[in-house]
């Protein structure tokens, strides 16, 4: 690395990303203006197009990479019992159904309980708690909906977790298993309230009618990437977030936030470059991601297209999702074989933000796709594991709206970011720890990881 005087670098820098900073003019133009943006939609496309524009004026080569994806839509969801109406929402990828079926109970969905209840499962509608039982091992969602289904019943509805009659978009996949694309059967979520209410109906051996009209299709949409080149081709490190949301949310924290960060620490790198005439070794790609919300199409298209064929990889991704439900505390790595060379950079940031390794693959974010293809990806320790703001609970819901990111979080998040990037951009290739995973290795890994979580909130 060349001498640089980081200390007047990191003032100039803080100074910038606070007294300088459009957070607030991006929250009201993606989360006010644009609103909800489901992949593919119109909001979607114009926010893109926003982005696109914004890192343009701002003097950055800028560019979209676009793709098709599969992606859909719901027409109408209901569920009756009794002649009352009952909270309902599809969740990912539910297919059509109209079934009037009778209910079954299942508990929180275990193995232990349905094979308690194996002989009268077939043809009904299974209905269990998506919280995970009591003392026991944490059972992957996936787990358990793919059990039941082989067990014979029709749907399941499955009980969101909230109080107050909230219910979010969920999804039953697990990413870390490449054939958890489409639910096995209709999955629906309603209210924890009307769970319990459906619970008193499969005492009574009442028939729920469950109606789903959803349709599926391919259309295009778009990542959009601003590169910084560095002295060394093709070398480049990552910072991405997605832009997109699920329906009917503008995504104040998810991911409205996340995107932000990344256009943000792109605009306030490149200020200080240029402030201070330097020229990194290693380039800087800023991504935000579309179709996170569907299966992580837009990183999983990023990464299938551009480091799979013998191309060089990126040193380090940096993934943002979700940055306001925690203050930073540092960064967790999917590898181990970086953490004592990024702590060392971090360190000198002189803010206590430690390095920590994942000792299972998290699979939830556009991360992941990059740690499958042996790429170093991390994300920021933030609220998992430690520390989740008790405020910011609202997630793939209508609630998560503008005012749901934390501005005052965020400015530091982008200046400690664009800190941080700078000094790896310096680092010569040549000085990096080498990443002895292969992808077969990786894949093994996975295979082993899929059929437990160990998540906490």
């Amino acid at each position: 690395m060349n001498d640089y005087n980081f200390s007047d670098i990191d003032q100039w820098i803080i100074g910038n990303s606070w007294i300088n900073s459009k957070i607030e003019n991006l929250n009201e133009k993606l989360a006010i203006d644009i609103g909800s943006r489901w992949a593919t939609s119109e909001n979607e496309r114009n926010a893109a197009e926003y982005i696109y524009d914004f890192w343009k004026n701002e003097g950055i080569e800028t560019y979209h990479e676009n793709f098709d994806i599969e992606t859909y839509k719901f027409h109408k969801s209901i569920l009756e019992v009794d002649k009352k109406q009952l909270d309902v929402r599809p969740y990912h990828r539910c297919p059509s159904v109209d079934l009037n079926l009778n209910l079954i109970d299942l508990g929180f969905g275990t193995k232990r309980e349905v094979n308690e209840k194996l002989k009268d499962i077939k043809g009904k509608i299974a209905l269990i708690n998506r919280k995970h039982e009591p003392f026991t091992e944490q059972e992957p969602i996936s787990n358990r909906v793919n059990f039941i289904s082989e067990m014979g019943a029709s749907a399941i509805i499955i009980g969101d977790p909230k109080s107050g009659r909230r219910m979010e978009y969920s999804s039953v996949w697990d990413t870390r298993d490449p054939e958890s694309i489409y639910p096995p059967l209709p999955i629906v979520n309603t209210s924890s309230e009307h769970l319990l209410l459906l619970k008193r109906y499969a005492q009574k051996n009442l028939k729920a009618k469950l109606i789903v009209s959803t349709e599926f299709y391919n259309a295009e949409t778009s990542n959009v990437i601003a590169d910084i080149p560095g002295e060394i081709k093709d070398e480049y490190i990552v910072m991405c977030g997605h832009h997109d949301t699920v329906f009917d949310t503008p995504g104040g924290n998810d991911n409205t936030s996340g995107a932000i960060a990344v256009i943000e620490t792109a605009r306030s790198v490149k200020m200080a470059l240029d402030e201070f005439n330097i020229k990194p070794e290693i380039g800087l790609k800023f991504i935000t991601l579309s179709a996170e919300e569907q299966r992580l199409q837009g990183s999983f298209f990023h990464v299938n297209n551009n480091y799979n064929s013998g191309n060089i990889k990126p040193r380090f991704v940096l993934n943002c999702d979700e940055l306001s439900t925690g203050n930073l505390k540092g960064i967790v790595l999917g590898f181990s074989h970086l953490r004592n060379f990024l702590q060392k950079q971090l360190d000198t940031l002189n803010e206590d933000l430690k390095v920590h390794v994942m000792s299972q693959l998290d699979g939830h974010s556009d991360h992941f796709p990059f740690l499958e293809a042996g790429i170093d990806a991390s994300h920021p320790w933030r609220w998992r594991f430690f520390g989740r703001y008790p405020d910011c609970e609202y997630h793939h819901e209508a609630p998560d709206t503008f005012d749901k990111l934390n501005i005052k979080d965020l400015k530091y998040y982008i200046s400690s970011f664009s800190r941080l990037l700078i000094r790896l951009s310096l680092i010569s290739p040549g000085s990096w720890p080498k990443n002895p995973l292969t992808k077969d290795m990786i894949r093994k890994r996975l295979d082993e990881e899929k059929n437990f979580e160990i998540r906490t909130s």
